[in-house]
Order: structure tokens, then C-alpha cells, then sequence
């Protein structure tokens, strides 16, 4: 794929983004030329960048797609079953778990049009058959980041008590 290029899951939302008028294809361009420093995808940069609001995105998707649309900030996320498997693949796939429904299956915020191929792909993942609901990729990776940091913030707090026992233990064995 070269620079610029939308990957094949990314092509049917750029022309989402043509179609629906929420871009134009000179905003597009300048976009793509920026994105390879940013490692963000286009739909997200946009969204970061002010060029598209984040519930005008939600809304184009969720009836292009028609799915419910889910803020992941207002709704109930199980934590355990989002930690699971690496936030990374989240954020690379733009998808993630949201939580088991009563009916079996799991719910799924998804960024990227769930087709055929794409919900056997995650439904694979999770081992479980998937439900989707649209999601914007700022959204998914600010929730992946709430799953996530609490646990290595634990962690690098642990870590930085332990330095400091081991700094006390050893001035307290030179005296």
C-alpha cells in the first residue's frame, strides 16, 4: 500500500467521508500527506485535527452501516473482558470488546464497516459470535487507553515502591 493509500477496510470509509460531504477530497489529500509521522489513521486524524466532528462521523457511520452508534465513554465497558487481548490490536484494527450480552454474544464498537469477512475475523478473536455497534477510532482508542493505563500505572507504582524499599533497606544496612 503506498503512502496515502487508504487500506482496504479504510477505503469504503473514505469514500463514506466523500459521499456524505463531511470531506472534501483536497481535505483528504492534505490529511494523508500528514499522516505517516502522526501513526493516527485518517478517520481519527481528521477527528483530532478539528476537519470532522467526532458525532457527525458517528452519525454518517451508524446509518452508512446501519448500526446503533456507542459513545464508549457513556456506556458500560467490561474491563476484564477488554483486557483480554492486547489494546494494541484495537487500536491497529480499530475495534474493541464493549461487553458480554445476555443473548450470548459480544457487543463490539467497531470503526470500520463490519463486513462479512471483518466480523468473522473479530468473532474469531473473541471465540464468541459478535454483535457491532458504530464507534469512532478517537473513541475506541480513548477507551482501550481507560481499560488499559489504570493496570500499568499499578504496575509502575509498584515498581517505584519497590526501588524505594530496596533504597531504604540498603542505606538502612550501611549505617
Amino acid at each position: 500500500m503506498a503512502a496515502g493509500e487508504p487500506s482496504a477496510q479504510g477505503a469504503p470509509l473514505v469514500r463514506l467521508l466523500l459521499e456524505s460531504g463531511l470531506v472534501t477530497a483536497e481535505q483528504l489529500q492534505i490529511a494523508a500527506e500528514a499522516l505517516p509521522p502522526t501513526g493516527l489513521q485518517l478517520d481519527e486524524f481528521l477527528v483530532v485535527r478539528g476537519v470532522v466532528a467526532a458525532d457527525a462521523l458517528l452519525k454518517v457511520m451508524a446509518r452508512a452501516w446501519h448500526l446503533p452508534s456507542i459513545h464508549l465513554a457513556r456506556t458500560r465497558v467490561d474491563r476484564d473482558l477488554v483486557c483480554q487481548w492486547p489494546g494494541q490490536r484495537y487500536l491497529d484494527e480499530g475495534w474493541m470488546p464493549v461487553r458480554d450480552q445476555a443473548n450470548g454474544s459480544v457487543l463490539v464498537a467497531t470503526a470500520r464497516i463490519p463486513d462479512a469477512e471483518r466480523a468473522a475475523h473479530i468473532a474469531g478473536v473473541l471465540e464468541s459470535p459478535v454483535e457491532f455497534a458504530a464507534a469512532t477510532l478517537p473513541d475506541i482508542r480513548a477507551a482501550v487507553l481507560r481499560a488499559f493505563v489504570p493496570e500499568a500505572n499499578r504496575a509502575v507504582k509498584a515498581g517505584l515502591r519497590l526501588i524505594r524499599w530496596k533504597r531504604e533497606r540498603g542505606s538502612a544496612l550501611a549505617r
